[in-house]
């Protein structure tokens, strides 16, 4: 037994177990570098290669970072506003199936979409389809966001609303409708 304690306690034995000491501490920081470095590259990996592309800033044909919604292709602008005059003002709803993406229209035929009261979008009856107002909120390769301003044509007695409209790319170039949601307003209290 002595002879174990003697080797712990020998100088030459304590000088081996440092240098192991720290070498597995640079193998261990080496590989917690690697790890961290290896998050934040931007340079695809295994898991990415079956991984659709990453969002970039849409662009126009001319290579031109698109930063308002009168930038849009005309067939995008041309799609918003056969929603909105369709869809959302329930008038020939029929016009909005080819212009809606499929998570909106999941669970309906088209001629069931064209006869439904009951669609997956917030409706603005007696819309003024002339005074809709358009900002685009952001434009990427995977998704277009569009502020849209709704007014009722006059006579009519709703209140203007703001909607987020999104759009996303589907078959063949063209970009669908996938999302319509009102923003949020807060109400001003009457004055008694």
């Amino acid at each position: 037994m002595t002879s174990v304690a003697e080797t712990f306690s020998s100088p030459r034995f304590q000088r081996y177990l440092l240098w192991f000491g720290v070498a597995v501490l640079a193998i261990g920081a080496t590989a917690l570098v690697v790890v961290i470095l290896g998050e934040n590259s931007d340079a695809p990996t295994k898991s990415d290669a079956g991984s659709p592309a990453r969002s970039v800033p849409l662009r126009n044909s001319q290579g031109v970072p698109i930063k308002t919604y009168a930038q849009l292709d005309p067939q995008i602008r041309a799609a918003v506003k056969t929603f909105i005059g369709s869809a959302v003002a329930r008038r020939h709803v029929d016009r909005s199936w080819d212009v809606v993406g499929p998570s909106l229209k999941a669970g309906y035929t088209r001629s069931q979409w064209a006869k439904s009261d009951d669609l997956p979008v917030v409706p603005y009856p007696g819309v003024d389809t002339g005074h809709v107002r358009y900002s685009l909120d952001s434009a990427t390769t995977k998704e277009i966001l569009v502020e849209v301003g709704l007014v009722g044509k006059p006579g009519v007695s709703t209140r203007p609303v703001s909607f987020q409209l999104g759009l996303v790319p589907g078959e063949g170039g063209r970009w669908l409708v996938d999302y319509w949601v009102p923003r949020s307003t807060s109400t001003i209290p009457q004055s008694p």
